[in-house]
């Protein structure tokens, strides 16, 4: 299964260090602009989202690997609108690998919170709702988005370290104007707006020619995908800076309005009575508690926090996911991308004594015993629902270790963390039919959770 062309082609700062990211995100059918068999079918956009993160950049891992595709592309069949991303350094992508992989948590973070905010002001076909009574009856108030993140190998060990949801997405709440989450946010929201006013435009005409109207003018651009015809590698690199400028364009206008806002919103606060406030102080209604953090800057430094944002609920998939031999991917530098061929002798080369030898300081990847406390990372997996798929055959990490490692948070009380371990299959899922193995669990687990079933 592959990718389609993804319909945004763009690139996010990381907040770790402000580094550009390669970013692309993939809308599913239920996005399309072309009018439904069935009338009332936009309504089948529910806001799921999902992040697949790929292999170590060092040894050849990017967005364009064959199992993030089939990761990625299994979800957004079902309905997920996809995101994908290339850490630093890989793929020709600006900076290198870390030695702590610090840098590439934040690179992640840069991911889940642009798209938590691009999916919330993602909503081209609102005004096509034939009724309030038909959108309440299709969208019941208890459908709360599914945000999965998940990751291949390298990717899967950062998805595993990352804090939980809200807290990542709490940097975005109220991030500093000039700040890189500010930054991220405001992406998020103007290429979403782009895509309402351009999809929005074309569900309309496909309107007017279903009622043998004249077409509506187009509102928009769209940033990248599949109906852009760019005939070379010169035009299609222009079609990028010229996206990228208009990009940046677009967030200087929103910032502009956002600090506008701000201060009309900060001089009618000054503006009540200190009884006023005395009163809200009593009736525990001021914010002063909520945004202890905020108040010591003003007001128009910082984004405002969206109120009617809706939280969605996470989940993890962890694909191959490294453990016991952490801190020798994490830490090691290679000189150079690898080859697949490469990484796959890498793999062979390290005899069982050298892995069952390695020593590990990340907390997480311990399996000799049970915690007495989860730190944050490791406890979000067995609070959400989770899945690891391996392989028995897996050449950088021993079967028996991933056992032990799921068994191991599979025993914790009330654990969402499930693994489903594939018979003859090694690290790449290159063997006979074990992709397809990996695919169908992908689907069920993802499948469960959009109907309710916890995966």
């Amino acid at each position: 299964m592959s990718l389609p062309e993804p319909t945004l082609v763009f690139t996010l700062p990381s907040i770790h260090d402000g580094l550009p990211l390669d970013c692309r995100v993939y809308h599913p059918l239920s996005l399309s602009p072309a009018l439904p068999k069935n009338p009332q079918a936009h309504l089948s956009w529910r806001k799921h989202a999902a992040i697949v993160a790929h292999p170590y950049a060092p040894l050849g891992g990017c967005y364009d690997d064959p199992v993030v595709g089939v990761v990625a592309s299994t979800l957004l069949r079902l309905g997920f609108l996809v995101m994908t991303f290339n850490f630093r350094g890989a793929h020709g992508s600006a900076g290198r690998t870390s030695w702590t992989a610090k840098a590439e948590k934040g690179d992640y973070m840069s991911a889940v919170g642009f798209l938590s905010y691009y999916v919330h002001f993602l909503d081209p076909f609102r005004q096509f709702s034939h009724s309030d009574e038909v959108a309440s009856e299709a969208t019941p108030a208890s459908d709360t988005p599914v945000f999965i993140m998940s990751g291949y190998s390298y990717g899967a060990m950062i998805t595993t370290q990352l804090p939980s949801l809200p807290t990542i997405v709490k940097k975005f709440d109220a991030p500093l104007c000039l700040s890189h989450p500010a930054e991220i946010r405001l992406r998020a929201q103007h290429l979403a707006e782009g895509q309402n006013a351009v999809l929005s435009s074309a569900r309309a005409a496909a309107i007017d020619r279903q009622h043998n109207k004249s077409p509506r003018k187009s509102l928009g651009l769209r940033v990248g995908g599949d109906e852009e015809i760019r005939p070379s590698h010169e035009s299609r690199r222009s079609f990028a800076f010229d996206a990228e400028d208009k990009i940046r364009k677009g967030v200087v206008e929103l910032m502009a309005k956002a600090k506008k806002g701000h201060k009309r919103r900060h001089s009618h606060s000054d503006e009540s009575t200190p009884q006023s406030r005395q009163n809200g102080d009593q009736n525990g209604t001021t914010e002063q508690g909520e945004d202890e953090q905020h108040r010591q800057l003003p007001v128009h430094e910082c984004l405002l926090p969206i109120p009617d944002r809706i939280p969605a609920n996470p989940a993890y998939l962890l694909i191959s996911p490294l453990q016991g031999v952490i801190t020798n991917l994490a830490t090691m530098s290679f000189s150079g991308a690898l080859s697949r061929s490469s990484w796959k002798a890498f793999g062979r080369s390290l005899s069982t004594n050298d892995k069952e030898n390695i020593q590990t300081e990340d907390v997480e990847s311990s399996v000799q015993t049970v915690p007495a406390a989860m730190n944050e990372a490791e406890e979000k997996l067995v609070r959400n629902p989770t899945l690891a798929i391996y392989g028995d055959r897996d050449g950088f990490v021993a079967a028996r270790k991933l056992r032990e490692w799921a068994s191991r948070l599979e025993r914790v009380p009330d654990s969402q963390f499930r693994a489903h371990e594939v018979s003859n299959a090694g690290h790449f899922w290159n063997q006979g039919r074990v992709a397809y193995t990996m695919r169908d669990a992908v689907k069920i687990f993802a499948g469960g959770l959009l109907n309710g079933k916890g995966g």
